[in-house]
Order: C-alpha cells, then sequence, then structure tokens
C-alpha cells in the first residue's frame, strides 16, 4: 500500500482566457505539470500526484470541457495549448517539466510549437501526436467516435462503458479493477463535444513536422499492451527527437499509470532527477 506524507493541497478555479480551469497543485521543488488523457479528467494521475507533490510543485488540472472545468462554448475559438500558457502564466511557473498522457500528450507536444520557453523537459504517455496517420491511428479514432454515438442513444455510463471497450486498448488485458475505477472516472466526463460544435482550432504545423525541432529532454512511457497507434507513436518520437528515451512498461495497457503507479513514478522520477539542472 502507498503512503504519503500529509500535505496541502491548493484546489481552484482559475480563469483562463474565456473559461474557467479547475487546477489542483501540491508540495514544492521543480514544477511537473499533469496533462490528462481523453474521456476521463485530472484523475487518470491519481497514481502520481501526492507521490510525486513529495518531490515536485505538482499541478493537475482539467482540460476546458472536462472534470470540473468550464465546458468550450459553441463559436467560441479555443486552443488547449493556450489555456495551459494561460494558467501556468497565471499560476507563477514560467517553466516546468510537462507531461501528457494520451490526448494531454498530443496537447504537450503541440504547445511545445507554440510555447517551447515553457518546458524544462517533456514526458509522453501512451503517447499520440498530431498529423500521425495510419490504420492503427484509424481503429482508435474510429472507436472514439462511435462512443459519442453511444452517448447521445444511451447516456454517459454506456458511452464509458463503450470507451474502455474500444479493441484498440486491448481491453482484455485491463484488470478488473482498474477498470472499475476507469468506469467511475469516465462515466462523469461530459461528453460535450458529441452533441455540440466544437470549437476547438487545431496547432499548425502539426508535430509530425516539426518533431525534429524539439530541444528538450524527452521521455516516452509506453506499454506492452499500449495502443498500437500509440506504440507507433513512442517510436517514431525516439526517432525523430535527439537524445529522446523510451521506456516500455512490462504487462501493463494504455491505462499503464493506473495499473503500475510504482513502477511508472521511478521511472518519472529517474528522468527528472539526470536531466534538471
Amino acid at each position: 500500500m502507498l503512503r504519503y506524507t500529509a500535505m496541502e493541497i491548493l484546489q481552484q478555479l482559475v480563469p483562463v482566457n474565456d473559461t474557467r480551469l479547475y487546477c489542483e497543485r501540491a508540495g514544492q521543488g521543480d514544477a511537473l505539470v499533469l496533462v490528462h488523457g481523453g474521456a476521463g479528467d485530472r484523475r487518470y494521475w491519481d497514481g502520481q500526484f501526492p507521490a510525486l507533490a513529495q518531490q515536485y510543485d505538482v499541478i493537475r488540472y482539467d482540460l476546458r470541457g472536462y472534470g470540473r472545468s468550464d465546458s468550450p462554448v459553441e463559436g467560441q475559438a479555443y486552443r488547449h495549448e493556450d489555456d495551459l500558457h494561460e494558467l501556468l502564466r497565471t499560476l507563477g511557473v514560467a517553466r516546468a517539466h510537462v507531461a501528457g498522457y494520451s490526448l494531454g500528450c498530443q496537447i504537450v507536444v503541440d504547445a511545445y510549437t507554440l510555447y517551447p520557453q515553457l518546458f524544462q523537459s517533456m514526458i509522453a504517455v501512451g503517447p499520440y501526436i498530431s498529423g500521425h496517420t495510419s490504420p492503427a491511428a484509424d481503429a482508435l479514432f474510429g472507436g472514439y467516435a462511435e462512443c459519442g454515438t453511444v452517448f447521445n442513444r444511451a447516456g454517459p455510463r454506456a458511452a464509458a462503458e463503450q470507451f474502455l471497450s474500444i479493441p484498440a486498448f486491448n481491453p482484455e488485458q485491463i484488470h478488473a479493477g482498474i477498470r472499475r475505477e476507469l468506469l467511475t472516472i469516465c462515466s462523469e466526463y461530459a461528453w460535450w463535444w458529441a452533441d455540440h460544435e466544437d470549437p476547438l482550432v487545431p496547432v499548425s504545423p502539426v508535430a509530425t513536422e516539426v518533431l525534429t525541432q524539439i530541444q528538450v529532454p524527452l521521455l516516452t512511457i509506453t506499454a506492452e499492451h499500449d495502443a498500437a497507434v500509440c506504440r507507433e507513436v513512442a517510436v517514431r518520437l525516439e526517432q525523430s527527437v535527439a537524445g529522446s528515451r523510451r521506456v516500455d512498461l512490462a504487462g501493463a495497457t494504455h491505462f499503464m499509470l493506473m495499473e503500475q503507479p510504482a513502477v511508472f513514478n521511478r521511472v518519472l522520477v529517474e528522468f527528472i532527477g539526470q536531466v534538471a539542472p
């Protein structure tokens, strides 16, 4: 059982651009920002937040349209990357180690294109990046789109069940206890985009066109049973970003940070320890 020293957690709704983002912050030291994946919220990082706050100033937040943050407004353009930049500026964070999981990885890599000065290092978890195309990508995103259809027909619980059954995630490999935790998180996702016109603006150029320009230390964490497209992207990052490192977690799936938190945290802390000044 993991035990952590009691700590103060600052919880706040932070005005960012034209919205409010729910944010949690704890610990002291170098800033470490955790950006969550799709169909969930900051709780994907529950196995990391208290542990890493023993060593770092850890910030996790809900993306616009997720968790306790405000939803987008139809016709009001936004970019998650701009929200991340403004959130850190508002919190007084000039540079940080920034970790992105799944969708969060895409956001973090695209944020580097726009705001490289924010990054002390980058951690890509269960990675996807903008511009990457393949049959495996089509399979995953086709399955995700179907979740929106299920949401409109049967509601959030059914959409969450559909999400966790996407074949690309190798659902037969997900431990029953982790699946229950995921179902709780994903059932509370609003699926806002499923019945609204999402005014999200993509970043240009896409990441695949500028990967060789990444000049901060990069760690990519994938898993033995990660989605095939994420394993493709992990290889692409390793091959394209000079000096980057890749770790594959044996026996884990796309939800590796929840399945193997102790191993995951050790890998992340070792990396930051090696690259921090």
